[in-house]
């Protein structure tokens, strides 16, 4: 009887053995694809950057051969386009900021000078001697990031793309050609003066990376739906994001769901966060995916925020939120939110608009001097009007102003056609396009 309760305890011991380490094979195997796709996804990353900095590069080249306003206003528009898709992707790779800051400075500039000054050229306005040397000057630094991009991909080659093994020297490199790159002071919101704009929700005392982290890992256990005590971390380094300081984390749970998160240092806001998952076929309809986002920006302390343009690509939806107060939009208090529509999870979120300007002061809507009927009168006769409300803008300086925002057809297009309440000057246009994908700005 000893004997076989022997054999027996030894065949448990044996298949409990057995049993790990298939459980440990099984669960390594997980773990190594979903590594995999996340080296997939930032390689594919970083090839649309590639093709988005080249394509910038030509736009600029094209910009400064042509003759006429509308000729610029067109390349103009597209570099604009381009250099703020290849910031995007810049900001989505494992790659510490603090070594790509300057690239990440200039293309930001680089998109928003274009803007500005494509919306000049559409009205016949015509680039200054200062400004084409300007433009020449931002050209000559789109030919070095190409000259980078090279560099760092035949770095990324030899190390089969592991962003892990990378070269030390060649993210070291990487900015050299920017460093003499200048702080530029224009009239455009991410002009040097503009980023020294304090962040007007951010209040408390600095914290600690180990009470960001612990904030980090509240977030993202949260929309995961998993405890805090099986999410992984890694920490990815300081960011300095328009006068904005963040700690960046890396962040995973068993579910194959990884995220890359960063949380202010000034009140621990999260600031922004990108999660890496397959999304299945689509459950929710795009109007539920809102109300997800609007639900997890509660969870944030953002309330009464609206939604004011959207977009649906891949099974999910991206949503721009704004603030909202007694009836008026608040435009430069606005959040991005990407919601995958098979569950509800956000998979992409970025604020710094919101974080930069958001206060609920009382006197912070200014007196109109134009009545909405006088605003109104002011509209071009072939404009069909379909709705009006109050909002509000940012300016170029910093500041914002009150305006009418009034949603009109002209040829059967939308359009929004925004009238200064102060002033009554006709301060914006924008064309809208409305189908089933989305209501978004053109």
């Amino acid at each position: 009887m000893k004997k076989s309760y022997n054999i027996f305890g030894s065949f448990l011991v044996c298949f409990m053995l057995v049993g790990l380490a298939v459980y440990g094979i099984y669960f390594n195997i997980k773990s190594n694809k979903a590594d995999l796709i996340l080296q997939q996804q930032y390689q594919r990353t970083f090839t649309d950057m590639t093709d988005y900095v080249n394509e910038a590069e030509k736009y600029l080249l094209k910009a400064m051969a042509a003759s006429t306003p509308s000729a610029v206003s067109n390349m103009l528009e597209s570099a604009s386009k381009c250099s703020a898709q290849a910031e995007s992707c810049l900001a989505a790779l494992p790659i510490n900021q603090h070594s790509t800051e300057k690239i990440s400075n200039y293309l930001v500039q680089l998109g928003d000078i274009a803007e500005s000054w494509s919306h000049r050229a559409k009205t016949g306005g015509k680039l200054t001697e200062e400004e084409y040397e300007t433009l020449s000057s931002l050209y000559g630094y789109a030919q070095d990031l190409s000259g980078v991009i090279s560099s760092l991909n035949d770095n990324l080659e030899n190390n089969s793309y592991a962003w892990d093994n990378m070269d030390k020297s060649t993210l070291k490199r990487i900015n050299e050609p920017f460093t003499d790159y200048p702080d530029l002071t224009y009239n455009g919101k991410y002009s040097v003066h503009m980023a020294k704009t304090e962040p007007k929700w951010l209040t408390g005392y600095d914290m600690d990376r180990e009470q960001c982290r612990s904030k980090a890992t509240k977030f993202f256990s949260k929309i995961c739906n998993c405890p805090a005590e099986e999410i992984g971390f890694e920490y990815c380094g300081d960011n300095s994001l328009g006068n904005i300081d963040t700690f960046c984390f890396k962040m995973s749970c068993p579910e194959n769901i990884n995220a890359h998160v960063d949380v202010t240092k000034k009140g621990a806001k999260l600031y922004s966060m990108i999660v890496s998952r397959d999304i299945a076929s689509a459950n929710l309809t795009p109007e539920q995916g809102i109300e997800a986002g609007k639900s997890f920006l509660k969870s944030l302390g953002m309330n009464n925020m609206t939604e004011t343009f959207y977009s649906i690509e891949d099974n999910a939806v991206t949503v721009t939120y704004a603030y909202e107060k007694d009836g008026v939009i608040y435009y430069p208090d606005s959040v991005k939110v990407q919601i995958a529509l098979d569950n509800g999870m956000p998979v992409a979120y970025e604020a710094h608009s919101y974080i930069v300007f958001h206060n609920e002061s009382e006197d912070r809507l200014s007196k109109t001097n134009i009545s909405q009927a006088d605003a109104q009168a002011m509209l071009s006769s072939h404009l069909e009007l379909e709705s009006v409300r109050e909002v509000v803008l940012p300016n170029n300086y910093g500041g914002e102003y009150h305006a009418y925002e009034f949603k009109c057809t002209v040829s059967g297009h939308p359009v929004l056609v925004y009238v200064n309440a102060d002033d009554g000057s006709e301060s914006d246009i924008m064309l809208i396009s409305e189908n089933g994908d989305g209501f978004m700005t053109v």
